[in-house]
C-alpha cells in the first residue's frame, strides 16, 4: 500500500508500507498507463496511483525519479528500498494524454447542456 507520495526536485518519494522487492531502476514489465484522475504506474508487485499533480509536477521537475521508501510506524528513519527512472517523454505523452481527456469530458458535458 502507498503511504504518501512526497514531491522533490529530482521526482517523487513514495512511502510504502511493504517492500515490492524491485531494486533497479527500471524494472521489466513496467508502464505508465492514463486513467481518469492521472495514471498509474504498474511495476512487479505494486500499482502506484499517480494523480494529475504527482504527473504535473514530473513534467517540471529536474528528474523523472520516483523513489520507494519503507514507511512502519514508530521509526523515525525510513528505508530505501530503490527507484524507478521513468523517461520524460513518457510522463509528457501520459500528462497529455490526461490533459485532453479530462478537457474533452468537461467540454463534452458542457456542450450537451449538462454543465
Amino acid at each position: 500500500m502507498i503511504e504518501k507520495l512526497l514531491f522533490v526536485s529530482d521526482g517523487i518519494i513514495a512511502l510504502v508500507g511493504f517492500d515490492p522487492e524491485f531494486h533497479d531502476n527500471r524494472p521489466d514489465g513496467a508502464n505508465l498507463e492514463v486513467t481518469e484522475f492521472g495514471a498509474i504506474l504498474n511495476l512487479p508487485g505494486i500499482q502506484l496511483t499517480l494523480p494529475s499533480t504527482a504527473l504535473e509536477h514530473l513534467v517540471y521537475a529536474d528528474g523523472t525519479t520516483i523513489f520507494f521508501y519503507f514507511s512502519e510506524p514508530y521509526v523515525l528513519v525510513s528505508t530505501y528500498l530503490g527507484c524507478v527512472e521513468l523517461e520524460r517523454d513518457e510522463v509528457v505523452k501520459v500528462k497529455g494524454a490526461w490533459d485532453y481527456i479530462s478537457t474533452t469530458v468537461t467540454g463534452a458535458g458542457n456542450s450537451a447542456g449538462n454543465g
